[in-house]
């Protein structure tokens, strides 16, 4: 899995084409013809990675098929997978809209860690945040053992069992979420939040590269290679 993660990350667009770029650097200051060739596909890449249209081509099928949840009587347990500082703010807030809803009676459970740092606080900090407004502690469950959506989904489902949840994750994240909790018999309902996608019509300054497309760019690449990955220990094992 560690290998994977760092396979993973070489094999971002914001990470690969810089990579490749310096790579060509190198090969044109040791006089090799290809070195030139290599620089500009790569500086050329990466700018048509960071435009606004070309994340939301890679970000629209994974979020096209989700949306909040309406109907807020199909579960009685909340389960929020954690993704970072920023992303948990906008999936709890998902999280509150339900709760609040149903008046503070489904079960919330947070699930996931730092996968690097697994003395991570992370999840403790989110039940925090929940308690700070007006979620009762005791409705509130900590899962935090996982370091991926694997062992979010492994962990998770032993505590649901086959119970229906609401799945509270960003958007981009939730197709391979859903398989793969339906891989283990689990029913989540998916409640989508943190959508990153802007739009499908565009002025002029979308297509100026931005930072925050590229990181979308990496996100979604991410999602992609997280399905082929799973896909392939499905078939073949772990």
């Amino acid at each position: 899995m560690t290998f994977f993660k760092l396979l993973t990350s070489a094999l971002l667009p914001g990470t690969l084409f810089i990579l490749l770029a310096i790579l060509g650097v190198v090969l044109f200051l040791l006089k090799k013809q290809c070195g030139k060739k290599i620089f500009i596909f790569s500086v050329a890449a990466l700018f048509l990675f960071s435009l606004t249209p070309t994340s939301d081509l890679l970000l629209y099928p994974l979020e096209k098929n989700y949306k909040q949840v309406e109907d807020i009587d199909e579960a009685n347990k909340i389960v929020l997978l954690l993704g970072g500082r920023e992303a948990n703010v906008l999936r709890g807030s998902e999280v509150l809209r339900i709760s609040h809803l149903s008046g503070h009676n489904k079960e919330i459970i947070i699930s996931g860690t730092d996968p690097i740092l697994e003395s991570s606080t992370e999840a403790l900090a989110v039940k925090n945040f929940f308690m700070n407004r007006g979620i009762p502690e005791e409705i509130i469950t900590i899962e935090g053992e996982s370091r991926n959506t694997k062992e979010n989904v492994e962990n998770v489902s032993k505590i649901v069992g086959e119970e229906p949840f609401f799945l509270v994750t960003s958007a981009y994240h939730m197709t391979r979420s859903v398989r793969e909790f339906e891989r283990h018999n689990a029913e989540p309902i998916p409640s989508a939040a943190d959508f990153k996608r802007k739009r499908m019509s565009y002025g002029v300054l979308d297509f100026m590269p931005h930072s925050q497309s590229i990181r979308n760019a990496d996100r979604a690449v991410h999602e992609y290679l997280g399905m082929a990955y799973y896909r392939f220990i499905s078939l073949f094992g772990s």
